[in-house]
């Protein structure tokens, strides 16, 4: 196939994403990471269906580890193989690999030498968002993708036909990263391949998470208690020290010490470092304080071990922000071990947890119920959880609404779902099956990113004929529409063939999708009803041209 798809990891899980395209003028493969809690072979993508499909080159779409901890495996196999990557991101791999390569040695299963990272580090060719490569035959074109620093998603170009690679993506704005890019008109492309992580979920607004997130903290500090944020390393992190720093600062939450440790605390050193290419909201910050954005009032970071003992042991209120997210290792899981035991302590959890993740069990525990934690000695020791654990939607990912608007803005003939499990994947294409031709694919399966022509919208292979029948019935359906100005209101005539009991009861919003098309919906009030009425509106959905 020469216009194909083909998954190595991170098809229908999260973790070890890895993706080839196979194309007419050669192969591009985006991306090598390890599934996060697994050791040696487990860990790594099927890399070995890259011997069959040698890549031309690579693309790295951003720098965390289940993206970009397996590169150095991929480099032992084509060491010259040149990776394309955004300049952030090249800086950022760099912490990444070398904490991957300390952990895996620490678990007895090194993934990779430090020659070998090396190696992998010297094959990095950064290029800025929006430059068209060419280089390889076909043509790529990285776009801010809003996850992380540097993150971008993938405009590939092949023979005339161009599919939207997401990557991870993230339509909201946060304090250390600008919100993807989208073209202001709908681009129409071949196929969209899209992660999926939240596939399944409308995530509640961003500002109320933040404030009912601080005001947790706040509650638990008034009482004398000890703080613990388990959090990735890289940009949760930075992050919330960003949201504490703000709130200590506007009285929103009283003064104590903010502990940066494990990986949390490198990483936040290199973004001081890399201000520039922060959001400019912050450099001006850093401007007109005099002072370091991320390192300046109570801000701690923790040197070494006898430092984390003294802050565990500690009875003053205190905000430990640890690596790992999810519990699986690093320091967060040392905190949790002598602070969940204690009522008047807390732990938030902020970010995605996998389904074998010591930080989801904890989620799903009733008061007192006991979890496993590693030991730090290669096994795992039972705690139990007495003290307060929440869970804040602090994602940097786009929710199902964010997804399904922005694959809409790229009107693909064909999608495919990624970098999802089970649940949220099967979720959205749901929701998507009406208007494309949606694949599902496993790891190792070649699926071809050509549509059929099938779905409605899909006007690639239809002919003149029956594009004149569509206009044709479209005209009989017309609707008149007709603005009350003095009720406010506005006043639809509907054909003969349709009658008012096409509308359920309930309110409705008028919505413009784009120019002069509008859709009318019902409005989705609560989330136990969120299925049904999704499902409902749809079918109640009447297009205004």
């Amino acid at each position: 196939m020469s216009f194909a798809f083909l998954g190595l990891g991170g098809t229908d899980e999260v973790g070890a994403s890895s993706y080839l395209y196979l194309l007419k003028e050669g192969n591009l493969l985006i991306d090598a990471g390890l599934r996060p809690g697994a050791v040696g072979e487990a860990a790594l993508p099927q890399l070995d269906l890259l011997t069959a499909h040698p890549p031309a080159c690579m693309v790295l779409t951003h720098a965390h580890l289940d993206h970009v901890a397996g590169l150095p495996v991929v480099i032992r196999r084509f060491p010259k193989l040149r990776i394309y990557c955004t300049e952030a991101t090249a800086r950022l791999a760099l912490l990444v690999l070398a904490d991957t390569l300390k952990v895996s040695t620490e678990q007895g299963y090194p993934m990779f030498s430090a020659t070998e990272m090396k190696r992998t580090l010297e094959r990095l060719s950064p290029i800025p968002y929006f430059q068209r490569i060419t280089d390889h035959g076909f043509a790529f074109t990285l776009f801010p993708s809003g996850h992380l620093l540097g993150a971008a998603s993938v405009l590939i170009e092949s023979g005339g036909r161009t599919i939207f690679h997401t990557g991870d993506v993230s339509n909201v704005e946060t304090p250390v990263v600008t919100a993807a890019w989208l073209p202001k008109v709908v681009q129409q492309v071949d196929a969209v391949v899209s992660e999926s992580t939240y596939g399944d979920t409308l995530l509640p607004a961003r500002k109320e998470q933040v404030r009912t997130f601080v005001q947790a903290i706040g509650e638990t500090l008034k009482a004398g208690g000890r703080v613990l944020i388990p959090s990735f390393a890289l940009g949760r992190a930075q992050e919330i020290t960003q949201i504490l720093q703000t709130a200590m600062a506007s009285g929103l939450l009283p003064s104590a010490p903010i502990h940066l440790d494990g990986l949390a605390r490198q990483m936040t050193e290199t973004y001081q470092e890399m201000l520039p290419l922060l959001p400019q909201a912050l450099q001006n910050r850093q401007k007109t304080s005099g002072q370091a954005v991320f390192l300046s009032g109570t801000v701690n970071l923790v040197k070494d071990a006898r430092e984390r003992e003294r802050i565990i042991h500690t009875e003053r209120p205190a905000v430990v922000i640890a690596s790992s997210g999810m519990l699986h290792a690093g320091a967060s899981p040392q905190y949790a071990r002598a602070w969940l035991p204690q009522s008047d302590n807390a732990l938030f959890v902020v970010g995605y947890q996998d389904a074998e993740s010591p930080g989801r069990r904890l989620l799903e525990l009733q008061q007192g119920g006991e979890v496993l934690l590693p030991d730090g000695k290669g096994g795992r020791e039972a705690v139990s959880a007495y003290s307060r654990v929440e869970r804040f939607y602090l994602s940097a990912h786009a929710d199902r609404g964010g997804l399904l608007g922005m694959i809409a803005r790229y009107s693909p003939g064909k999608v495919l779902l990624t970098h999802g499990e089970l649940g949220p994947r099967s979720n959205m294409a749901g929701y998507l099956n009406s208007k494309y031709e949606v694949s599902l694919p496993k790891a190792g399966e070649v699926v071809e990113l050509q549509d059929s022509g099938r779905r409605r919208g899909s006007f690639i292979n239809t002919s003149p004929k029956k594009l004149e029948a569509l206009k044709e019935k479209h005209a009989r359906a017309a609707v008149q529409v007709r603005y009350d100005a003095e009720n406010h209101e506005v006043r639809i005539s509907l054909p003969e063939k349709l009658d008012g009991s096409l509308f359920g009861e309930g309110e409705y919003t008028l919505e413009v999708l784009r120019g002069k098309l509008s859709r009318i919906k019902l409005n989705q009030r609560d989330e136990e009803a969120l299925a049904g009425a999704a499902v409902k509106s749809e079918d109640e959905s009447v297009e205004l041209e």
